[in-house]
């Protein structure tokens, strides 16, 4: 009975806690050893903002819990941890809320450089797939994209800015929290369509369980040319010829482990050497990264296929949601393999910091992470790598499931 006690009450505060007070002393313990083991752990904690306007900022928050609810105190620990270099080349340097039961309002949002798109919505709200958000409780959402990427973790640049910004801002715990919504649990969202004609509707953010319950609607990419085989269980790596084209195709969404990655290549090899294929595109967008050593086996694997189109025939795929390890070897593939880069920048920069440690606040648990490495991958620095090709995502391709990357990328192999 206390086990079923304890469970109940950790789950129960899972979901309620950002709405308690803060307790001061508790809060202060974690406060003081998140400042310790940043400074123990990091390898340049002070690389963009100073010692003294960090202690500055730690006090500020000290003095500010009497006055604060458990969640508005990891807020302000977040946009402390964005000042250490978040948005400007230290994305590891972040405070995730992996493990929090958090409220997510039924939308996916698409920003397109100037406006944010639905791009998947819960099935009863199809009508607003496509519109533009205008506002959020009356804010406007320019508005609340600048707070909300304040505080936003694991950004880089403004490529991944983008990404984890639209992700946050349909987080109701943040929104609250920031005092954006005037409901923790549901909120008036006005949107746009392309004639101008607004529409305010109210929804409720759901639970992680309701949303994986629920049905959504969403544009799906049409690929005439390309099919995923059945064999392959994961979505993450598979590969699959072109048809009608001596191209083979490799979706490197995730990375395996040393073992299973050498299984994929040898296959591949294989399969490249049998059919006498000559283009290979290797597909790293949405890959959050890994062990790049791991993907280095890829381009050791390629690198003995003689068959292979080695002046012009290798393509790398990239977007804003190209992190980690996989941006180092979208870059390391322009080194190997003679890659043409094709689509966004990635959201990680060549030249900053990477490589990922974490540890937990003694008190609230909170995870933190930080970073344990600097890298110099090429001369001059950029914002992402930069890719040979640049194709920014428009809404008009978008909308009609045209995944414009691949388009371009196959137009190039057919008018070779």
């Amino acid at each position: 009975m206390k086990l079923l006690l304890s469970i109940f009450a950790i789950l129960y505060l899972g979901n309620f806690s950002y709405c308690q007070k803060a307790d001061v002393d508790k809060w202060i313990t974690d406060i003081d050893f998140y400042h310790k083991t940043l400074e123990d752990s990091h390898i340049d904690l002070y690389h963009l903002i100073s010692k003294e306007e960090f202690i500055l900022e730690i006090q500020k928050i000290k003095e500010q819990l009497p006055q604060l609810n458990h969640f508005q105190v990891i807020l302000a620990l977040m946009k402390l941890t964005h000042k250490i270099g978040g948005g400007k080349g230290d994305g590891h340097t972040a405070i995730p809320l992996w493990p929090m039961k958090l409220h997510r309002y039924p939308i996916t949002l698409f920003d397109f450089g100037d406006v944010l798109r639905v791009i998947k919505v819960k099935k009863e709200y199809d009508y607003l797939l496509g519109k533009k958000l205008i506002r959020i409780d009356g804010m406007p959402i320019s508005e609340i994209y600048k707070k909300v990427s304040k505080l936003t973790p694991f950004t880089e640049n403004r490529q991944s800015s983008m990404d984890k910004t639209c992700n946050s801002l349909i987080i109701s715990e943040i929104l609250f929290g920031l005092d954006i919504v005037k409901q923790k649990d549901k909120a008036t969202f006005t949107f746009a369509d392309d004639a101008g004609n607004y529409e305010s509707i109210i929804l409720e953010a759901l639970t992680k369980e309701e949303n994986e319950e629920s049905e959504y609607k969403e544009i799906v990419f049409q690929y005439p040319n390309l099919t995923r085989p059945e064999s392959y269980k994961t979505k993450k790596l598979w590969y699959t010829s072109l048809r009608d084209s001596l191209t083979v195709y490799v979706n490197f969404k995730g990375y395996p482990n040393e073992v299973e990655m050498n299984s994929f290549t040898e296959d591949l090899l294989e399969n490249i050497k049998k059919h006498n294929l000559q283009n290979v595109i290797i597909d790293l967008r949405d890959n959050y990264g890994g062990n790049f050593f791991i993907g280095l086996i890829l381009a050791r694997r390629l690198n003995v296929a003689d068959c292979i189109d080695w002046k012009s025939g290798v393509y790398v795929l990239t977007n804003r949601e190209t992190y980690s390890a996989a941006m180092v070897n979208a870059l390391q593939f322009r080194q190997l393999l003679n890659a043409k880069i094709v689509g966004e920048p990635t959201g990680a920069n060549p030249n900053g910091y990477q490589d990922l440690g974490q540890f937990n606040l003694p008190n609230s648990n909170l995870i933190i992470t930080y970073t344990k490495r600097l890298f110099r991958l090429q001369e001059v620095n950029t914002e992402g790598v930069q890719p040979d090709i640049l194709i920014i995502p428009k809404w008009e391709k978008h909308e009609k499931g045209v995944d414009e990357v691949l388009e371009w990328v196959i137009k190039d192999i057919e008018e070779k």
